[in-house]
């Protein structure tokens, strides 16, 4: 690999250190805030769930429009029914947004039922349900800096009636003429085989689900403070693991990187000869210039080097002892007071 690929492959690595170490900071700064802004209180430690329909689309020609919905939800074991459309003139209208709170989100499944105003006396009838839906991929993407979740999903309404098709007899169908050929295609053996397995089987019936219409229904999750908190530190921890992944192929970049370097070199070196001559460790060194004579009496004398200097404070004492013995032994006579008048 050439020099350039190991640099561009350096700078890579070295951006995509600073862009995880942004990103921890980042989750950092939200566990702070969450921890500091109140995260204890009961609004912020029960999740929510918002769920209102806001289109309903490839209806029947001969089906009825529902316009009453039922929304269940398994855990919690709960029912809301919503009247209406969501208006987003009017997001608050009465029956155009139903509301479940303290969601278990691992187990909670969501079932829509379908119902038409056509009945006698404006009685609800059923026409239609869904299939159940897990929320669990919904409550799990929680965003660093986002408070909710919204995600539009395309549900299917699956009518209620069905479409029977009595299945005939393989022998009726043998006196029609439409297994004729399919028999003849077999060998004799099997075909006496297939033909008396099948004269056996008793008539079944077949029973055909139709969708009736699909709804665009928006789901609004708004988790508590602990599932912020929880799915902070799992994207902290995934960061933390994607960081010391960076800083071990940016180490692996930069000796990749000195390596090339020093193969450079080693080249360049044999195009233009030996940078060091053999036997340069055996040169003598160069001899010192001689100090001049006033610096070496200097030095001895008075310097701070010389003996002078050295020896004269630890022998003060003893000179001083010395001299004053002399002194007042041979003249004591000069220190005697003289006597009194």
């Amino acid at each position: 690999m050439s020099s350039t690929d190991e640099k561009s492959a350096l700078e890579e690595s070295r951006l995509e250190v600073m862009e995880c170490e942004k990103e921890i900071q980042s989750i950092k700064a939200a566990l702070k805030s969450l921890t500091s802004g109140g995260g204890g209180s009961a609004e912020s430690s029960n999740n929510s769930l918002n769920v209102s329909v806001h289109k309903i689309s490839a209806l029947g020609g001969d089906s009825t429009a529902p316009g009453t919905f039922k929304v269940h939800l398994s855990s919690p074991i709960e029912e809301r029914t919503i009247t209406q459309l969501f208006d987003p003139l009017d997001p608050t209208a009465e029956g155009g947004i139903v509301t479940f709170e303290q969601l278990e989100t691992t187990n909670a499944l969501l079932t829509i039922e379908a119902f038409s105003n056509s009945g006698e006396d404006d009685v609800l009838v059923k026409v239609g349900t869904s299939a159940a839906h897990d929320l669990l991929p919904l409550c799990q993407d929680i965003d660093v800096n986002g408070e909710k979740i919204s995600s539009t999903v395309e549900i299917a309404i699956v009518s209620e009636s069905s479409v029977e098709t009595s299945g005939k007899s393989f022998l009726e169908k043998q006196e029609s003429g439409e297994w004729e050929d399919a028999l003849d295609e077999e060998k004799g053996d099997d075909a006496g085989d297939t033909t008396e397995s099948i004269a056996q089987s008793p008539t079944k019936d077949t029973k055909l689900q139709l969708p009736l219409c699909t709804i665009s229904v928006q789901l609004e999750y708004t988790p508590s403070s602990n599932e912020k908190r929880d799915s902070l530190y799992e994207k902290l921890n995934e960061v933390s693991k994607r960081k010391a992944a960076a800083i071990e192929k940016l180490r692996q970049s930069a000796a990749a990187v000195n390596r090339v370097k020093m193969a450079e070199s080693d080249e360049g070196k044999g195009k233009g000869g030996n940078v060091v001559k053999a036997g340069f460790l055996n040169k003598s060194k160069t001899e010192e210039k001689a100090k001049p004579f006033w610096k070496r009496w200097y030095e001895k004398t008075i310097g701070p080097q010389s003996m002078l200097w050295v020896v004269g404070p630890l022998a003060k004492n003893y000179i001083i002892f010395v001299g004053c013995s002399f002194l007042f032994h041979y003249k004591g006579d000069l220190l005697a007071l003289p006597p009194p008048v």
